[in-house]
């Protein structure tokens, strides 16, 4: 028994040991060799001794502490690390909970990212103190041979609890060039809560004019609720920026189930006293599980200076309210109501300002395996101001549309079928002559059969009869939905081709084409072509495309990925002579750069309300030349008018790990006498990491993002 109890004191010298000490019991000691005095309650440590208070951890060359005295004392260097944070350096003295030390020669790394190097430090409670130190968050030895950007600061404060830093007496360095000096500035770091402060700024330069200078400031207001005030200066000759100078609040507020916008806007032209205000604001709301309540509004009295013709500020007001109930009678139906305004307050021309409530009811229900109906009920209110013989100063108009649809599979076939049952009651009322007061109303019926035949793995007949059948309309019918149109190979096959329901097809037609996919060389192509066969020669949609036979145009769409390389087409030959009446073509490639072109194509001969042709060009192109600098360029171009409107954009960056500069030029200029204001500018902006523009860093997820990323405060 006695031989064991020896055996274990041998080895309880001569390896490693771990000692609980009665005198704290938070406290944790790890060493290779220790000396206990019990009676002056001293723990002499050992080299490479390591100790633990709570979640902090110390590496000691050598050491003493003194529970007597609450006092710990480091020989020589200690390394000691919390969380993502790491305090080095020489000589170490202070309270047995390091609340309280001092240390020389010191090297901290806060949140495994920004290094300070310090003659000196102290720790007071929760002020950590450095003297005579150097800051950066960039690599020591980086694209210069030393840190980018650094900062040389006799002393700076940091409140742990605030995590937030001060710094007296600094020379802000690029390069190790010192360039300029402040004599006080603060910061927040990673974890710190909100703050209010100035963020990064924008200068701005126009070539052979004004120049300013853009200053957000971040202001949290709650929690929950952030203001961020973005003030432009526009400078003239003699540094003057009172006559000409922009102002953007914006408002964020969170709420439990959605959120709140508001931004606005007040600009003051130079040679006018008067203020150009824009207030916008949205909402966005979930009221319960199945309801949704949504906001927009608009009040502006602002002068356009791009391409307009007025002089003087319009002022208008343009409202939307929208509340969404899901589930509201039937499972999986949809009930919405709806109001908008449009209100000019000084337009000459009143009547087309309407003020439009809508209530919209929908569901859908399966009778069957494959049969269901979709049913949609529409009642709107137009309100104008005034009337005009064309023009309702009041329209109430009721839909119910009701649809059918039948699909099926009988071996390579895949059948899809639908029945579609168009009903409206419109009631009209002219405010300036009631004898032209009516009620008009339509029924109109739509059946449509689509199949596809997978006739082999690259080729897909397909072809669909579309019926029309006018039940019952009478004339005077407007059209307050939409007069838009197009011609594509989608919209072919569409059962109504014009957008809307106030405007159908009046003739039944068969649409036919073919659907191919295959590969060249392992790269997929796929083509798809269509046709249509219109029964009736001179039907309204014709007439709208300029065509006067049975036979449409033929449409045709193409998207094919060779590599790098993807491109997409769509077009519009003519049926007799294949020439191009519109096309759209898209080209992206990552080689030899990031390339992006987009060009469009209109022939003055594809539609009836249109007299000139149309030739647009837009790209952008990035290249990344190395892994600090990035070149960028974008365009839009009017080709047919000589190059006008037209407006580019070229974009320099330099970044590394801690830092960007972004330097950009852009271009807008008009051919035409339309009151537009032709510009040249040249913008800068230069980001730090965690230091900004030497103002506030906060986190947050309503204005910004993460903090430490380049684009954040933007």
């Amino acid at each position: 028994m006695n031989k064991l109890f020896i055996l274990l004191i041998i080895i309880i010298i001569f390896f490693r040991q771990i000692i609980f000490l009665n005198a704290d019991n938070n406290t944790y000691i790890n060493t290779t060799n220790i000396i206990y005095d019990e009676e002056r309650e001293i723990v002499e440590l050992a080299e490479n001794s390591k100790i633990n208070f709570d979640d902090v951890n110390i590496l000691v060359d050598r050491g003493i502490i003194d529970y007597k005295n609450d006092k710990i004392e480091v020989f020589g260097n200690f390394y000691l690390y919390q969380d993502l944070n790491i305090l080095s350096g020489k000589d170490l003295v202070g309270d047995t909970s390091l609340k309280n030390f001092s240390a020389v020669d010191v090297s901290y790394i806060y949140n495994n990212d920004l290094k300070i190097d310090s003659n000196k430090s102290n720790k007071e409670e929760n002020i950590l103190y450095f003297y005579n130190n150097f800051l950066t968050p960039c690599e020591l030895v980086g694209y210069f041979g030393c840190p980018t950007w650094s900062l040389r600061i006799d002393k700076t404060k940091y409140d742990i609890d605030k995590d937030k830093f001060i710094h007296f007496d600094t020379f802000f360095q690029i390069a190790d060039y010192k360039l300029f000096y402040l004599p006080y500035f603060s910061h927040y770091g990673m974890k710190a809560p909100r703050q209010r402060g100035f963020l990064t700024p924008t200068l701005e330069f126009a070539i052979g004019g004004k120049s300013g200078v853009y200053t957000p400031y971040y202001l949290p207001l709650k929690e929950n609720t952030d203001l961020k005030l973005t003030p432009k200066f526009t400078f003239s000759e003699r540094l003057g920026f009172i006559n000409s100078y922009s102002i953007n609040t914006h408002l964020k507020h969170k709420m439990s189930g959605g959120n709140f916008d508001l931004s606005i806007d007040n600009i003051k032209y130079e040679n006018n006293d008067d203020i150009s205000t824009s207030a916008r604001l949205n909402l966005r709301n979930v009221l319960d599980k199945n309801k949704i309540i949504y906001f927009e509004g608009l009040i502006t009295n602002s002068v356009s200076t791009t391409r307009s013709l007025n002089e003087e500020p319009v002022k208008f007001e343009n409202i939307y309210l929208r509340l969404d109930n899901y589930d509201f009678y039937l499972k999986d139906d949809y009930f919405s109501t709806e109001i908008s305004t449009v209100e000019a307050y000084d337009s000459t021309n009143i009547s087309l300002v309407p003020l439009t409530p809508i209530i919209k009811y929908r569901n859908n229900i399966n009778i069957y395996k494959n049969i269901t109906n979709y049913n949609d009920i529409n009642f709107t209110i137009i309100k104008r101001n005034k009337s005009q013989d064309s023009l309702a100063s009041e329209s109430n108009s009721l839909k119910i549309n009701n649809y059918f649809t039948y699909n099926n599979k009988i071996g390579k076939i895949n059948s899809f079928n639908k029945l579609t049952l168009f009903n409206s009651l419109n009631n009209y009322t002219f405010e300036h002559n009631n004898n032209l007061n009516s009620t008009e109303r339509y029924n109109h019926l739509i059946f449509s059969s689509e199949y596809f035949l997978k006739y082999n793995k690259i080729f897909t007949p397909r072809i669909k009869f579309i019926h029309n059948q006018d039940i019952y309309h009478t004339e005077n019918i407007m059209n307050e939905d939409s007069n838009s149109i197009t011609f594509n190979y989608q919209n072919l096959y569409s059962d109504n081709r014009f957008f809307g329901t106030d405007l159908r097809d009046n003739t039944s037609r068969i649409v036919y084409g073919i659907e191919s996919q295959f590969e060249i060389k392992n790269q997929k192509v796929e083509i798809n072509a269509n046709q249509s066969y219109d029964f009736k020669e001179n039907n309204n949609f014709s007439r709208k495309l300029k065509q006067n036979s049975h036979f449409s145009d033929f449409a045709v769409e193409a998207k094919m990925n060779f590599n790098s390389l993807n491109l997409n087409l769509d077009t519009r030959l003519d049926k007799s002579t294949l020439s191009n009446k519109e096309i759209n073509v898209g080209l992206n490639t990552n080689i030899p750069f990031n390339i992006s072109l987009n060009y469009h194509e209109t022939n003055k001969n594809a539609f009836s309300e249109k007299s000139n042709d149309t030739e647009y060009l837009s790209a952008s192109m990035s290249k990344e030349i190395n892994d600090n600098l990035k070149i960028s360029y974008g365009s839009n171009i009017d080709l047919k008018n000589n190059f006008s409107p037209f407006y580019d954009i070229f974009g320099l960056e330099l970044y590394d790990e801690c830092s960007r500069l972004n330097i950009k030029y852009s271009n807008r200029r008009y051919n035409d006498n339309f009151n537009t204001s032709p510009e040249e500018l040249i913008s800068i902006s230069y980001y730090m990491d965690y230091l900004g523009f030497f103002g506030y860093q906060q986190t947050t997820d309503l204005f910004f993002q993460e903090a430490g990323i380049f684009n954040y405060g933007l």
